[in-house]
């Protein structure tokens, strides 16, 4: 299986700025390529399918069978509260979907972007909602207190927790870092969002902080959970802290004929070994997670990012040789995996 995604991630807001909305898009600008969409996921999706198409014009019967496929809702919303049903199905969706309908093989080659490294595990992703209480207080009667815990306004004592999960989580990414014959994990955690219910004139009577934070792979959301609440418990006001969305992460098992063969490809093209992944690209979440779990064999293999100045991340940009040269990877590694016959 080549498996990309096509999906890009949430609709923009209505105040985006001009410069969000451009990279929406797609455009050549000298000797690169730009756009949110094109980098991720549909320019290895293009890859494939002119990698694909090659191998077919030229003649080529291969032996095996070779399935591409194009998903959905790799980088999809968790469920949590109002946000239920099928449009916040969490991580993978497509390709869970793919798999539990028989769409298997014996190995899966993931295409995003890895600097040319061969990205041979991803970490998995768990999702907590911590609620922190106060008390609805009308402003002219407001009393601070003479303690955090006595405080009655949520939003001051959230200060303190993000705060806390803030200094958590440096420690965290430090403690858990993880080298292996692939790369270096560094698994890392984040506020994502905070917000309270009812209208802006009244003070809210709790608040709720949503926290990302990646698992090495084997790390359970249950550890993550019980350091969270200490962490937490250590300002000493009233909060809850629960799991609301939990993915696996996976190191690649009976892997060695596919890493073997993109190798083999990468040397021919490049004229040297391939790089070790950058350790963003073995510290996420991708869809060779989903492979792993079930027992095919994945890993992920593409061209590198460029910088630009429009996008959050300002890595939405690729050199057009870069993706010339990973379809060329593509195609020889289809030819070594699936074995061939000339016509």
């Amino acid at each position: 299986i080549l498996n990309a995604h096509l999906d890009t991630g949430p609709e923009l807001p209505a105040e985006a700025s001009e410069a969000a909305r451009k990279i929406e898009g797609a455009w050549v600008d000298g000797d690169l390529i730009f756009g949110k969409g094109v980098i991720n996921d549909k320019a290895q999706l293009c890859a494939f399918m002119v990698a694909a198409a090659a191998v077919k014009k030229s003649g080529i019967r291969l032996k095996g069978d070779l399935i591409i496929t194009g998903v959905a809702f790799e980088t999809g919303t968790p469920s949590v509260d109002e946000y239920q049903g099928v449009n916040f199905p969490g991580e993978g969706f497509g390709t869970k979907w793919l798999v539990d309908r028989g769409v298997t093989a014996d190995y899966a080659l993931v295409g995003e972007t890895s600097g040319f490294g061969i990205v041979q595990a991803e970490c998995g992703a768990a999702w907590f909602k911590i609620r922190v209480y106060g008390r609805e207080l009308y402003t002219p009667r407001l009393e601070r207190g003479s303690s955090l815990k006595d405080h009655p306004n949520a939003f001051v004592k959230m200060a303190h927790v993000v705060q806390a999960l803030e200094r958590w989580a440096i420690d965290y990414e430090r403690q858990e870092r993880y080298e292996f014959s692939g790369g270096t994990i560094i698994p890392k955690a984040q506020v994502v969002h905070v917000r309270a219910l009812g209208d802006i004139g009244h003070p809210a009577a709790f608040c709720d902080i949503y926290f990302d934070v990646r698992l090495v792979p084997g790390k359970k959301p249950g550890d993550i959970q019980k350091q969270l609440q200490k962490a937490v418990a250590s300002l000493n006001l009233q909060f809850d802290i629960i799991p609301f969305q939990y993915s696996r992460g996976h190191i690649a098992k009976n892997a060695e004929p596919l890493i073997q063969a993109i190798q083999t490809a990468h040397r021919y093209v490049f004229g040297s070994e391939p790089p070790q992944p950058p350790s963003a690209e073995v510290s996420m979440w991708r869809d060779l997670n989903v492979f792993n779990e079930t027992g095919i064999p994945s890993v992920c293999y593409g061209p590198p990012r460029q910088r630009e100045a429009m996008s959050g991340g300002q890595n939405r940009a690729m050199k057009i040789t870069d993706l010339v040269s990973a379809t060329n990877v593509y195609a020889l590694t289809i030819l070594s995996l699936c074995g061939y016959e000339a016509d």
